[in-house]
């Protein structure tokens, strides 16, 4: 059974594409292609207006022992034969979700943020692993409707499926999905110590803990703290969340 229908039920159609933006359009996936020789990422490219996938990385966290090819022609698809079916209604109700947010917001705002939740794939081989997917616009028509986005996948942080939230980066504001009352709600934020932004200054850099002690001439043990208290009140999952939230808040 094609998921086509149900995943493209809140997506509005896309008018006023023509063969030349499609042509243009082939600028963006080789950046992507070169993109992918230097960065060892997963990721692919939605076209809203031909319900299909235009590109997919060859990095295997995706394609879950599948051809890239292969991934890229099932397109979404793909999910009915990857992911477990908890996980792909769950999916369903993001997307639904995501665009009804997504399209109530003013169409200059759509192309400063992204969304992002986590699900569980099941490999070729049998293994089930839970991922962290993100997507975010690329592309727009005229009248603000997504034509383009980009979706990248990683390996999740997180103890089980779900976690939706959606930041916009023009007010730096994230937003968390709750699968109880069907709504997003702006998460409630607590200022950092001036202990806590110099370890997310470090933290940016790339220090590790070790070096973050050494540099603030505290124990390790503290610069854990001051992460736990970190992430606690950023509401995120790990550095690189909280060093992209924290500078988006600034």
């Amino acid at each position: 059974m094609s998921l086509l229908t149900d995943f493209f039920k809140p997506v509005p159609s896309i008018e006023g594409i023509s063969d030349a933006d499609y042509e243009s359009l082939r600028h963006y996936v080789v950046t992507l292609e070169a993109t992918a020789r230097m960065i060892d990422l997963s990721y692919y490219i939605i076209d809203y207006k031909k319900r299909e996938f235009i590109y997919v990385s060859g990095h295997p966290l995706f394609l879950a022992g599948y051809e890239r090819e292969k991934v890229r022609q099932l397109g979404y698809d793909f999910f009915g034969q990857v992911v477990p079916p908890a996980d792909l209604n769950m999916l369903l109700e993001i997307n639904e979700k995501g665009f009804e947010f997504y399209y109530n917001l003013p169409a200059e705002r759509r192309p400063n943020g992204y969304i992002a939740y986590d699900f569980r794939i099941t490999h070729k081989n049998g293994s089930i692993i839970l991922v962290n997917h993100k997507l975010t616009p690329v592309i727009l028509n005229e009248e603000g409707n997504l034509w383009i986005s980009l979706c990248l996948v990683t390996l999740s942080t997180a103890s089980k499926p779900g976690n939706m939230y959606i930041i916009m980066q023009d007010e730096g504001v994230k937003y968390n999905y709750s699968f109880k009352t069907k709504k997003f709600q702006p998460a409630k934020s607590n200022p950092l110590s001036q202990t806590e932004k110099l370890v997310i200054q470090h933290l940016s850099l790339g220090n590790s803990t070790q070096e973050i002690a050494e540099l603030l001439y505290i124990t390790e043990n503290t610069v854990k703290f001051h992460k736990k208290n970190i992430f606690r009140k950023l509401d995120v999952k790990n550095s690189n969340e909280a060093v992209y939230l924290a500078t988006i808040q600034k």
